[in-house]
């Protein structure tokens, strides 16, 4: 990947807008500028300080010339994501596996430069350490791991570049599924790049107009630059762009609408791509609710209800013949329909459907404990499921009525793959039930040895990161071992903790 820095001359005093300059030098992706942090005690306030991304870090000055203080030792174990909720406005989200960094910046326009600039040194990173990388003899850890999106935070499981699921292993085994050969809007052959949260292949220039839509949108990644982890890959595998096609495009050609080609221009591509996703016009429109009492439709204020979706699944792909969608689905408002789809057995599709329709990834079934998506697909085990709305947004930390987020649920039904994909995402280690028990409280009194594992090398890791000390390897390699057993056999992880509970 082509190596930029990026410096933003900022004044000291003064209220104008800094310009961002270019720059070639031998340290990496540079950015510098002024932003505000909120503080994590419990005032919450906001301070301005220099921040600076250069060698693979993210660290703030108080002042120019004062020393550093890291914020993010090293950058492909975070995530950056909009903070549209905030209180203020331009604000993002720095999230790394043992705390988070609330900025705001001074603009929309620096906004989405400081998110790009964080994303490229993520990316730049992993490129570095696949050059720098060297075999290993038996017994030695890798310590790498792998970012699949902006909203992932990487611990285990990283998929290497010179081993089979690595970066040029990975582009084939994506662009292998029907469509994916073509970029999803233009159709250019051989697509390089993706949208991992909506699951596409994308040539580069349609990747660089999805990457201007922002990361709430479509979060893009190269198949060929980035490193993936095995879940993220399996995800891509499972939706592709003629299942998104089917949702996006659904009414393309009623409309007689024109789909731009490889050789149309830059314009007309932009023009195409912004009225699909952010407009969605092409979508099935949603019928009206009937006002009829004791019918199958919502109650009156709840969203219109989404069509019963008409999505065909590959063969052999992760809807199963009984999951396909029931008449009754054709009642059910978008946050209902994506709890429904996101339950045993799991329909990604119908998800992608709902996420399409307008539904809130977040969205609170109050008849059933008021728990969320992320909930329902832990509760069905489904490690996709999960990655899905956690690539869309889901809230990894939001509970039930009863005190418990999906780490709790994850750990009561000693579900260890998806504890160790919570944990890697941020989840609060230290969150208590409505009983007072924490995660690990839980996972000792089930006598879960794997999660016990995982849970007290992650509570280390944070304490080793509010002291300033950088740890060693094995936390890395331990997530990294759990990561792929979870994707890659999964029945294996389930029998390896059935064993151990019984032991």
């Amino acid at each position: 990947m082509e190596q930029r820095h990026v410096l933003l001359k900022q004044k000291e005093l003064g209220g104008e807008e800094p310009e961002p300059s270019l720059k070639e030098g031998p340290g990496g992706l540079v950015m510098e500028g002024h932003l505000f942090k909120r503080a994590s005690n419990a005032f919450k306030t906001w301070s301005r300080r220099w921040f600076t991304i250069q060698s693979n870090q993210l660290v703030y000055q108080k002042k120019y010339k004062d020393p550093v203080t890291v914020v993010v030792e090293d950058l492909r174990l975070c995530t950056v994501k909009l903070c549209p909720d905030s209180e203020r406005r331009f604000c993002f989200e720095v999230v790394s596996p043992s705390k988070s960094c609330l900025l705001q910046a001074d603009s929309e326009r620096l906004l989405q430069l400081w998110i790009s600039a964080v994303q490229s040194s993520i990316a730049t990173a992993f490129s570095q350490a696949h050059l720098d990388d060297s075999p290993r003899g038996p017994g030695q850890g890798s310590g790498h791991l792998v970012i699949g999106s902006a909203a992932t935070l990487g611990s285990g499981g990283m998929t290497r570049g010179r081993e089979p699921g690595g970066v040029g292993h990975v582009a084939a085994q994506v662009q292998s599924v029907d469509g994916n050969a073509q970029c999803c809007d233009c159709r250019e052959p051989a697509p390089e790049w993706a949208s991992i949260n909506l699951g596409v292949t994308l040539c580069i220039q349609c990747s660089g107009i999805h990457r201007s839509l922002g990361v709430h949108f479509s979060k893009v990644r190269s198949l060929t630059l980035d490193s993936w982890e095995p879940e993220l890959v399996k995800l891509m595998c499972e939706l592709g762009n003629v299942v998104i096609n089917q949702i996006y495009e659904a009414r393309v050609e009623a409309m007689a609408v024109k789909k731009p080609g490889p050789s149309c221009s830059r314009q007309e591509k932009e023009a195409w791509i912004h009225a699909k996703y952010v407009e969605k016009k092409f979508l099935t429109k949603l019928p009206e609710i009937r006002g009829r009492r004791g019918g199958r439709g919502p109650p009156r204020g709840q969203p219109p209800v989404p069509p019963k979706p008409s999505i065909k699944p590959r063969p052999g792909s992760f809807r199963s013949k009984k999951d396909a969608p029931s008449d009754d689905l054709v009642s059910l408002h978008p946050g209902a329909l994506l709890f429904r789809a996101a339950g045993h057995p799991p329909s990604l599709p119908t998800m992608a459907d709902a996420l399409a329709h307008g539904a809130d990834v977040n969205w609170v079934n109050t008849s059933r404990e008021n728990a969320t998506p992320l909930i329902q697909a832990t509760a069905a085990n489904s490690l996709l499921a999960c990655e899905f709305l956690l690539q869309n947004g889901a809230n990894v930390n939001q509970a039930d009525s009863h005190g418990r987020g999906p780490l709790h649920h994850a750990t009561i039904l000693g579900h260890t793959g998806l504890a160790c994909l919570f944990l890697k995402r941020g989840a609060d280690l230290g969150a208590q039930d409505s009983e007072g028990r924490d995660p690990l409280t839980i996972a000792m009194e089930t006598a879960n040895a794997d999660i016990v594992t995982l849970l007290r090398l992650a509570k280390m890791r944070e304490v080793e990161a509010a002291q300033g000390q950088a740890g060693d390897e094995t936390y890395l390699d331990i997530f990294r071992d759990f990561s792929l057993m979870a994707s890659d056999d999964p029945e294996k992880l389930s029998r390896r903790s059935y064993d151990l509970h019984t032991l």
